[in-house]
């Protein structure tokens, strides 16, 4: 049987061109699509899709809440985030949410089904490098212009045990200087807010570092 999948993306274009690319693609059928994360939940409740590709970026509703939505009303949809960054962090929100895997929107269309036949074989796509609990909340504190004497007192932990921080996130974000993990850390705030990067105090976990 050919896998089902539904596309879920505000840009036309954009399910116009992934559903041509499927739609050539043997064994997998597009049974659906819609603009709105609103109408995700329904699109997939009607549809039966064996993976719903749903953009994480959504306007009106952010596609982390609408993946939660989806699962509640269609629990054996099997969600394959899209985005426009594949960096560690946005995989590991999307799999916190309940979603099988992420997509980066650059990816070459290869990729992208292999991910769907994975996923739909009831696979996770793996997160690489995914970011710690910690190290997000380092990562969101440098954005804001924080030191890493500000950072280390804000967390209750040693200047060196920040700086180590800060080397893991650069080696894993691809990252060569300061400003360059401000700008990325800014980045994931503005083009996708729904991605958590520092958590309420009361969520943290406890640990020293």
């Amino acid at each position: 049987m050919a896998i089902r999948v539904a596309i879920v993306d505000d840009h036309r274009l954009v399910r116009e061109g992934l559903a041509q690319v499927l739609g050539v693609e043997p064994g997998i059928e597009v049974v659906g699509e819609a603009g709105r994360g609103e109408d995700a939940a329904a699109l997939a409740a009607a549809c039966a899709p064996d993976v719903l590709l749903l953009d994480i970026a959504l306007p009106d509703v952010d596609g982390l809440t609408t993946a939660e939505r989806v699962l509640e009303e269609a629990p054996d949809t099997r969600i394959l985030m899209l985005s426009m960054h594949s960096e560690p962090e946005y995989a590991a929100a999307a799999r916190e949410r309940g979603a099988h895997g992420l997509v980066g929107k650059s990816a070459p269309p290869e990729t992208l089904i292999d991910a769907i036949r994975a996923v739909a074989a009831g696979e996770v796509v793996p997160v690489e490098g995914a970011l710690s609990h910690r190290e997000r909340e380092v990562l969101a504190l440098v954005a804001d212009g924080s030191t890493n004497d500000e950072i280390a007192d804000r967390l209750g932990i040693r200047v060196k045990t920040v700086e180590g921080h800060c080397e893991r996130l650069m080696a894993k974000l691809d990252l060569h200087t300061r400003a360059g993990l401000v700008a990325h850390g800014r980045r994931i705030r503005s083009a996708e807010p729904g991605i958590p990067l520092l958590a309420d105090d009361a969520e943290s976990d406890g640990r020293p570092d």
